[in-house]
């Protein structure tokens, strides 16, 4: 088991979950190649599975709109290339969400407060809440006791700053919360934090684990 440390069965309370590369399932190479096709190949050396770089990651933190990132890659390409097909392009990184992650988090929160803490954008949740989060005919937020998103919040993992924000607007204690995600980087500032937690595999199964809480 890759709970570190093991916690005392009944002290978590609360299960904070990364969205991309545990929720939602990602393909990087589609997205690459999407940028590649409208002609930004550049792309390949910003965005990353865990953590982006540049004008993307200023995007996840909010600092430049949907439509500053269009125009930046319109300069930096010379191209009139339509926003749509740039959305589009960013948007190949998500895949699907499966049905059986919607059901455990319904599930854990008979026993557990449940939160999201993504890092993502203002070109991509639109889709991510209406064409995957809606597949039981619920919302969002039928499936969270409260969701964290870095644009939002204006602060991007694995910055403490966003963990501890966190904290203060959702009334609870690091000691007492599970945090899973799929960043090696993201799982140490949680645990220097005092979270509790679980670092997830690519396509892993990992409702086990809260069997043993």
């Amino acid at each position: 088991m890759n709970i570190q440390p093991q916690p005392p069965k009944g002290i978590i309370k609360n299960l904070v979950f990364d969205m991309g590369g545990v929720l939602v399932d990602l393909d990087r190479e589609a997205c690459i190649r999407a940028f590649r096709e409208i002609g930004y190949p550049e792309a390949a050396d910003l965005l990353d599975p865990y953590r982006q770089s540049g004008i993307f990651l200023q995007l996840e933190e909010g600092k430049v709109s949907p439509e500053q990132l269009h125009d930046y890659i319109r300069d930096k390409t010379g191209r009139a290339i339509d926003s749509r097909a740039i959305d589009n392009a960013l948007e190949r990184f998500v895949t699907g969400l499966p049905l059986y992650k919607l059901e455990m988090l319904r599930n854990l929160r008979h026993s557990f407060r449940v939160y999201l803490l993504s890092n993502t954008n203002a070109i991509m949740m639109p889709g991510i809440r209406t064409r995957y989060f809606t597949q039981e005919g619920l919302r969002m937020e039928d499936y969270f006791d409260g969701i964290f998103l870095s644009y939002e919040m204006q602060l991007a993992k694995p910055t403490p700053a966003i963990f501890e924000k966190m904290l203060r607007e959702g009334g609870f204690q690091a000691e007492e919360s599970l945090f899973v995600d799929d960043s090696p980087a993201n799982i140490e500032t949680a645990r220097k934090l005092g979270f509790h937690t679980y670092l997830a595999r690519p396509g892993e199964d990992f409702r086990p684990i809260f069997n043993d809480l």
